[in-house]
């Protein structure tokens, strides 16, 4: 008797898992995961493996360190498989030099990494991949990184599209906007007779589309109401929020549900898994922030050092706006919308759609930023199910995709002869396998060039404006 395995996918730049735990709900299997940050990768592996039993093998490694054969190795280890049987690769880079929030310094060190899951996805050559990224990477470098990324990965024998979405559309209680971009090795698509991948159309989860109306947008009121209101309770360093007693087992702290809680279906799903509530905790609050918060109205907003929503309450009868990774510095950003306090670190993971089995280990700071830079699992399951649905798994049949529309990317040229050699170079060192290091230089390279072209047309473009004030 033949046993059918599931699809097999790579998850990249894993984080707590969100990303992970969504395409597992699709029915894809995530045989390896890469995660450098210690905390990010205990959580992985403690609800991955250890409560889950997925049995990932997780290589806490950084990607840039990561060889052809230690993957090989990994796979083998992991599911008896070479890398010739990997159909997917997903992940989602760092994002925060291409945000338009913070400095998008042209040289940052992070955007590199994006160059590096390019290296990884030439190493393994799946049948599809995505990337998600924020929404900042589409202007940034004078609009150059989509033109960059469509032509390498043309020469590397991908056919690339993008798409923006936002994660409300599938029932994540928050206004979460990413980019994802999407490719399909040119023989598979030829196989398979389409030209690119198409993006999941807006759909809520199996579990609550029965019980809300088609394009309903989950608020906060529906993801939070049956939580803890809060008697603030200073313990282990944190404030625990309870209606009721605290509890402990095996030094781990804990409380029951409030029982005088209407449960909404988005609620009921979170439940679903866990009889308690763990993790709801939060940071403490200065008696100077306290006066601040006490004046902002549900929904409001004060301004501070030029930004005029630098502190926000939440609003019940909304959606949440983006949680970020830079809550486990601050979380002026994220006051609840009813009790003078911070949202929990529980509260923050139901806005992202995990549900309460979901633990998150280490300090409290690297929970809230685990949660901020995680993808909402109900995002990923969406994207699981619009490619298994594409590449003919069959894993939810006729799961709804976005119209097929293809966004003409117009071909990343830059100054000279010379710099447009190092295409040509790409596309050669690409069709030899063993010269993958070649083709991640030559990548490198490229990315080099191409910001040192937007920067010195920046000079420039700045220079001619100065001259114009000066000659006024």
């Amino acid at each position: 008797m033949v046993i059918k395995r599931r699809p097999i996918v790579i998850d990249l730049f894993a984080g707590a898992g969100g990303l992970s735990e969504g395409l597992h709900l699709a029915g894809w299997d995530v045989a390896i995961a890469i995660e450098k940050d210690q905390n990010a990768a205990d959580t992985y592996e403690f609800n991955q493996n250890t409560r889950q039993r997925h049995n990932t093998k997780l290589l806490r490694t950084d990607i840039t360190n990561l060889t052809e054969s230690e993957l090989s190795k990994a796979l083998t280890e992991a599911r008896g498989i070479t890398l010739g049987d990997v159909d997917f690769v997903a992940g989602g880079p760092p994002c925060q030099g291409f945000s338009v929030i913070g400095p998008r310094s042209l040289d940052d060190v992070r955007n590199r990494l994006f160059l590096e899951y390019i290296r990884v996805v030439q190493m393994v050559r799946p049948k599809a991949f995505i990337a998600e990224n924020v929404r900042g990477i589409l202007s940034f470098a004078g609009r150059r990184m989509p033109k960059l990324l469509h032509r390498i990965f043309n020469e590397l024998g991908y056919n690339l599209t993008y798409e923006v979405i936002n994660a409300f559309e599938y029932g994540v209680p928050q206004d979460r906007v990413r980019v994802i971009f999407m490719g399909i090795r040119k023989d598979v698509a030829n196989k398979l007779g389409i030209r690119v991948l198409r993006a999941p159309a807006p759909y809520l989860p199996d579990y609550i589309k029965e019980f809300y109306p088609s394009g309903y947008r989950i608020t906060v009121k529906d993801a939070l109401s049956d939580l803890p209101l809060g008697k603030a309770m200073a313990l282990k360093s944190r404030i625990w929020v309870n209606d009721e007693e605290v509890m402990s087992k095996d030094n781990e702290l804990f409380f029951s549900y409030p029982l005088d809680r209407e449960v909404t279906p988005y609620q009921y799903v979170m439940r679903r898994q866990s009889s308690v509530i763990y993790d709801n905790h939060t940071k403490g609050m200065s008696k100077e922030r306290l006066q601040k918060v006490r004046h902002i109205p549900e929904g409001g907003t004060l301004s501070s050092k030029g930004r005029s929503n630098s502190w926000r309450r939440l609003s019940r009868n909304r959606h949440c706006h983006t949680l970020q990774a830079h809550m486990g510095k601050d979380l002026k950003e994220f006051i609840h919308p009813t009790i003078d306090r911070w949202i929990t670190v529980r509260e923050a993971a139901r806005l992202q759609s995990f549900d309460d089995s979901y633990r998150f280990l280490g300090s409290q700071c690297a929970q809230l930023t685990q949660v901020g830079n995680a993808v909402p699992p109900f995002l990923g399951w969406a994207i699981g199910c619009a490619i298994g649905e594409q590449l003919g798994f069959s894993l939810k049949h006729g799961f709804p995709l976005r119209d097929a529309e293809i966004k003409e990317v117009n071909s990343c040229k830059l100054n000279t002869n010379w710099e447009e050699a190092w295409f040509k170079l790409l596309g050669k060192s690409a069709s030899i396998h063993e010269c993958s290091k070649l083709t991640n230089r030559v990548i490198q390279k490229l990315y080099s060039l191409m910001t040192t072209t937007a920067i010195k047309e920046k000079q420039e473009k700045e220079s001619r404006k100065s001259n114009s004030y000066s000659s006024d």
